[in-house]
Order: C-alpha cells, then sequence, then structure tokens
C-alpha cells in the first residue's frame, strides 16, 4: 500500500503577498505578512522561491545569505526545503532543518508566543517531520508530530497513523486514523482512509482492508470528483489480496488516467497483472510507460518505487527469455534498494524476490549457454558446460541470499500467502522458485501452517500448486497429482502462467509418456520459455534423412538440455538442414529458419540452425526483437533515467 500524505497542515502554506511580481523581476518587494511570519526582507524572498518551487534558485540563495549571516533560521530551512525537495538529499535536509530548529530555539525559546515569529517554528517542525518520515526514522517523526500538535492547530491527526503503521503499532494506528475522522475535514479525513486501507493490510485483514480501500476511493469521488491514483492503486492491491483480477484491472486503468500520483505508478501494477495473466503483449505495453510516469514525479520521490520497476522489468525479460539482460538489472537491484517510507510492504521480502529473479536468471542462462554450444565441436560443448556450472554455483549463491531474506518463521510463511501484506509482490508464477531454493521440506512445513490460518476464498489453489512442486521434488509423483489437480481446479485465468507451470508439473509426475507429451504441447502454447525457466527437457523422438549435416543436427538436438529421446513423445523432424517440430496429432509447433552463408563452415551453420529452432520453439509469442530494451527503463530518455544505472547504452 501507498502513502496518500502529499499536502502539510495549513499553516505551512501560502505566506505572504507580494505587491510586485517576483515572476517578472528578481527585484526583492515588500511582502504583507502573515501573523507570526517577521523576517527580514531577503529571508522572506528566500521561502518566496521556496513556495514557487524554484529549488535551485533557492539554495544557490540561501547559500550566499548564510556566508553572511549563519545564524539564519530562515536561511537554513529554505536549504534544508530546497535539499529535500529539488535535490532529494534527505540527509543534508535534515542537517539545515536540525540546524534550522535550534537556532531559532537558542534565539526566542522552545516555546515561541503570539509575540515571536512562531510561524517558523512550526515549519520547521513540520519539516522535520517530513524529512525523517523519508528517511523512515519513524520515532523521531512521531516525536516532532507531537511537539508540533502540542503547540500548533490544525493539529496533525490522521498523518500520525502512518508512522504508527510503520511500527506495526496497529491499534494506535487506527486510533490516530479515526480522530483524523472525526475532525470531519475533508483532507484530514482522506488521509485517514487511505492510512485505514494500509493498516487493515499490513495487519493481515485482507477482507476489511478492502472494505477500507473502497471506502476511500468512494470518498474521493464524492468529496473532491475523483478519488487519487493512490487510492485507486491500494484499491486494486487490495482487489488483488482478495483474487478479483477484473476489478483490480479496472481500477488500475482508472489510476492510470487520473493523473500523476507521487507514490504508486499503476502501470507498473498494470505489468505486473497482465504477466501473471500471460498477456505478454499488454505487459510490454504498460513498461514502457512506467519510466514517463517515474520521470513525471518531483526529484524528492522519483526513487521511491526504483527497485519495484526493476523487479518487473527483470521478471518480465525472464518470460521473454532474456535472462543477460534480466541480470543486469537485478546485479543493480541487489545492492541499491528503494526507500520505503510511503511504501507499507516488509523490504525484506522484495529482497528475497530480486534474489529469486537473479537465481533464476542465472539457471536459466545456463541452459542457454549449453543450448548454443550443442552442435559445436567438443572442446567449445565441454567449455559451455564449464560456464554453465559456474552460473549454477551462482545461482545457488543467490539462493542462499534469498535464503537469508527469508530467515524468519512469520516471513517465511507469509512469503507463500499470495496477494497479502506477508507475500510482498512475489510473483505467483515464481514461488515454485523456492524449493530450489530452500528444500522442498522447508516449503512444505512454510505452506502447510499458513494454508491452515489462511480463510480467504480461492487462496487453497495457491499452496496446491507448491505443495505439488514440493511432492514432485520428493518423488511422491501420486501425490505430486493430486496436488496439482486441486489447484488446476482452483486457479484463475488471471493466473495463467501459474496455471501453466502447474500443468507441466503434473505432466511430469504422470507414468503415462503420451499423456506427459499432450500437458506438454498446452504448456507450449501458452508459456514455452517454462522449459527452460524449470530447466526440463521436452521429450521428442528424431527423425532424420541420412545427410551429413542431418545427422549432424539431429545429434546437436538430443545434446540440447531442451530434449531428450522418447519414443511416445512429440516428432522432431530433420530434413534438408532444417529442423521442425510436431505434436502428436501433427500439429506443427515452429521449424529453424536459417539459410547457408557463403564460406560458412558446416558446424557453424549447424549451430545456427540449432540456435533458430530453439528461438521458434521456446521464445515467447512476444516479438522483442526491434525494441529497445533501454526504452523500458528509460535510458535513452533526454530527461533524467529514472531507472539509472540499469543497462549500458
Amino acid at each position: 500500500m501507498k502513502s496518500g500524505l502529499t499536502a502539510c497542515a495549513a499553516v505551512v502554506s501560502v505566506t505572504f503577498v507580494l505587491v510586485a511580481s517576483i515572476a517578472a523581476a528578481e527585484e526583492m518587494v515588500t511582502p504583507i505578512l502573515l501573523e507570526g511570519e517577521d523576517a527580514e526582507v531577503e529571508e522572506l524572498y528566500l521561502w518566496e522561491l521556496v513556495e514557487r518551487e524554484r529549488y535551485v534558485k533557492a539554495r544557490e540563495e540561501a547559500e550566499k545569505y548564510l556566508a553572511e549571516h549563519p545564524d539564519s533560521y530562515v536561511a537554513h530551512l529554505v536549504l534544508g526545503t530546497a535539499q529535500h525537495y529539488g535535490e532529494a538529499n534527505f540527509p543534508k535536509a535534515l542537517f539545515h532543518e536540525t540546524r534550522a530548529l535550534e537556532l531559532f530555539e537558542a534565539k526566542e525559546g522552545v516555546q515561541p508566543t503570539q509575540s515571536q515569529p512562531w510561524r517558523w517554528h512550526a515549519r520547521i517542525l513540520v519539516a522535520l517531520t517530513r524529512t525523517h518520515g523519508d528517511l523512515e526514522h519513524y520515532d523521531e517523526q512521531l516525536g516532532f508530530m507531537y511537539r508540533y500538535n502540542e503547540l500548533y492547530t490544525p493539529q496533525l491527526k490522521a498523518e500520525l497513523a502512518w508512522p504508527l503503521m510503520k511500527k506495526r503499532e496497529f491499534e494506535k494506528a487506527r486510533l490516530a486514523a479515526e480522530d483524523g475522522l472525526e475532525t470531519g475535514d475533508p483532507y484530514q479525513v482522506e488521509r485517514a482512509m487511505n492510512a485505514l486501507c494500509a493498516i487493515e493490510f499490513e495487519a493481515g485483514d485482507d477482507v476489511k482492508s478492502y472494505e477500507a480501500c473502497a471506502e476511500a476511493v468512494e470518498y474521493g469521488r464524492s468529496h473532491f470528483g475523483s478519488p487519487t491514483a493512490v487510492d485507486l492503486g491500494n484499491f486494486a492491491e487490495a482487489a488483488r489480496s482478495v483474487f478479483r483480477f477484473d476489478e483490480a484491472e479496472r481500477l488500475l486503468m482508472e489510476a492510470s488516467k487520473t493523473g500523476l500520483s507521487w507514490y504508486g505508478n499503476p502501470w507498473l501494477e498494470l505489468a505486473d497483472l497482465y504477466m501473471r495473466a500471460g498477456r505478454l503483449a499488454e505487459a510490454l505495453s504498460a513498461l514502457r510507460e512506467v519510466p514517463r510516469h517515474r520521470a513525471a514525479r518531483p526529484a524528492h520521490v522519483r526513487d521511491s518505487d526504483r527497485n519495484e520497476a526493476r523487479r518487473a522489468l527483470a521478471a518480465f525479460l525472464l518470460l521473454m527469455g532474456r535472462p543477460d539482460e534480466a541480470l543486469r538489472i537485478t546485479d543493480k537491484a541487489t545492492v541499491l534498494p528503494d526507500r520505503r517510507a510511503h511504501n507499507s510492504r516488509d523490504p525484506e521480502q522484495d529482497r528475497s524476490i530480486v534474489a529469486l529473479l537473479d537465481r533464476q536468471a542465472r539457471l536459466m542462462l545456463a541452459q542457454m549457454t549449453v543450448e548454443r554450444a550443442a552442435a559445436k565441436p567438443f572442446l567449445d560443448r565441454l567449455q559451455a558446460h564449464v560456464e554453465a556450472l559456474w552460473l549454477r554455483f551462482q545461482a545457488w549463491m543467490s539462493g542462499r541470499q534469498a535464503a537469508r531474506f527469508l530467515d524468519d518463521e512469520a516471513r517465511l510463511v507469509g512469503t507463500f500467502a499470495i496477494g497479502t501484506a506477508r507475500s510482498a509482490v512475489m510473483p505467483p508464477w515464481l514461488l515454485g522458485e523456492l524449493v530450489g531454493a530452500l528444500g522442498p521440506g522447508v516449503v512444505r512445513a512454510a505452506v502447510v501452517e499458513m494454508a491452515e490460518s489462511d480463510d480467504r476464498e480461492g487462496a487453497a489453489a495457491y499452496y496446491e500448486a507448491v505443495l505439488a512442486e514440493v511432492a514432485l521434488e520428493q518423488h511422491r509423483y501420486e501425490e505430486a497429482i493430486e496436488h496439482a489437480q486441486a489447484a488446476l481446479r482452483g486457479l484463475q485465468p488471471g493466473d495463467s502462467l501459474l496455471r501453466q507451470r502447474v500443468t507441466a508439473v503434473l505432466a511430469k509426475a504422470l507414468s503415462d509418456p503420451r499423456e506427459t507429451a499432450a500437458l506438454y504441447e498446452e504448456v507450449l502454447a501458452t508459456d514455452p520459455g517454462l522449459f527452460r525457466r524449470l530447466a526440463w527437457a521436452l521429450p521428442v523422438e528424431v527423425q532424420s534423412s541420412d545427410a551429413a549435416l542431418d545427422r549432424l543436427l539431429s545429434k546437436a538436438v538430443l545434446r540440447s538440455p531442451r530434449f531428450e529421446s522418447s519414443d511416445e513423445g512429440l516428432r522432431v523432424q530433420v530434413d534438408a538442414g532444417r529442423i521442425c517440430l510436431f505434436g502428436r496429432t501433427g500439429a506443427a509447433w515452429g521449424c529453424s529458419e536459417t539459410a547457408l552463408e557463403e564460406d560458412e563452415t558446416a558446424d557453424n551453420y549447424a549451430q545456427r540452425v540449432v540456435d533458430s529452432f530453439h528461438v521458434q520453439i521456446f521464445a515467447p509469442r512476444v516479438d522483442l526483437s526491434r525494441i529497445d530494451i533501454n526504452s523500458l527503463d528509460g535510458s535513452n530518455r533526454v530527461t533524467r533515467n529514472p531507472l539509472d544505472m540499469l543497462l549500458p547504452p
């Protein structure tokens, strides 16, 4: 859930009216002051720059003024505000705001009276609450909020709920939100409803969270003309938690048209939703909008979901069969975590997902490394296997990293509660990777414990899906079949990728090779890249002519980790330097498309044919060949790259 707190107390609103327009001329003019706003004319000019959001100019002028007036608390406050909102440098902002408070209280006292410039004191306290909040210093944030409320009105009431929730003090957070509701002030009520939506979600009451989020959206419609994009996004997340995927999509589409929000990105959440459903073309369209949306935000919130975008893009590239590009992203996401102050999720869960994506990308790249050497000479194949072995070791290390992030019983068990706050944004189609990363015994115990306490309608199918993989890993084939069939009966079309994974597990557990081959064909139709992600081989019967090139290609196909010999599997036909795959009913699944180049060696040509065959069979049904990957992360934009350092130019 995302925070809806974007406005401050009325005391820090517009402060004075200029006699002449500074927009037309940079000279200082005499302001009309509000009560408690006494300051030097130069200081008022600095604050006017802040209110007009001219942060660079404000910083430059405030630094000049401080050089001559080092005890100016107004100049320090201006510098802190400029660093916060213009530079997104929260530590520097905190330094200057803290110094401003020290200077003010040394001169005016800790409890200024009406005859003193109390309004600057109020502004400094509000600034400190915001900066401590963005730095995730919730005790300090609450301390300054309580202090502000002792001295000034209107009080910060609903605003208290978010830091209390982040401290997991849910009952106190509810009381703060209720205080906000009782004020009757529309903005307090709106923030209180936003907070209640997140509080119930984090507290684990998904039904109550859904109801609270719905009320927040309805209040926005009736009192402000439309709900905020944040409230719509939160409601969509609550809808996903109770498996209402169509409603979630509708809400996110509305959020994408509502306007810019500081927190949350509806395009990012739509991409996740589309990937789950196997709607990869639509996921690609949504991902293209993510960097544009992020680049339009103010600087201080631009990086609030940087890793969420990285995670979604890495997942998409994996599904598209591009593990090398995915690794460039997961490498950065691992060492540059998000600022989570305005997001209610547990950051350790987010990191565990990145580690799992990294693990799968390395395992997938190991598979493709061997595939790309299947028709090459022996020494080249040996080198490819050595490289693949190293990639598998790196994948094991990533798995251990995921295990460290989940080294807490409550966090581990909650990870399997798909859609809830405990599971963060774990893609259901990735959940089975925990079987390999943690071990089937650990996963079985965690799933059984979570399933006993999860009474959401539709949740059981997800636990059945994981238990099917656990049983398969433990060679309990009859049990795997039972769990897989139960999962397939309960899973919705909105989780198409998970359905295909369960179908593949069911196929592998069956004893009849003809039934296995038939189910594998179902998977090929929807998610052909799954065989690479699972490191499984298709059972095939290879038929070839007696030509030397065709015999070479036949051997290369069976050397590939994507195929294994079977008399009752699918059929691979090799003829005249062309490889085709046919189903048991004769349906054609694809053929290699490669022409012999002038002076090309037989081994090189054979490998290109095999590579083309792999692409035709196992690539997803979305063409990325003409798409600049950098366009998905924003690095080819003229403005600041919203996902900087992800991919090289």
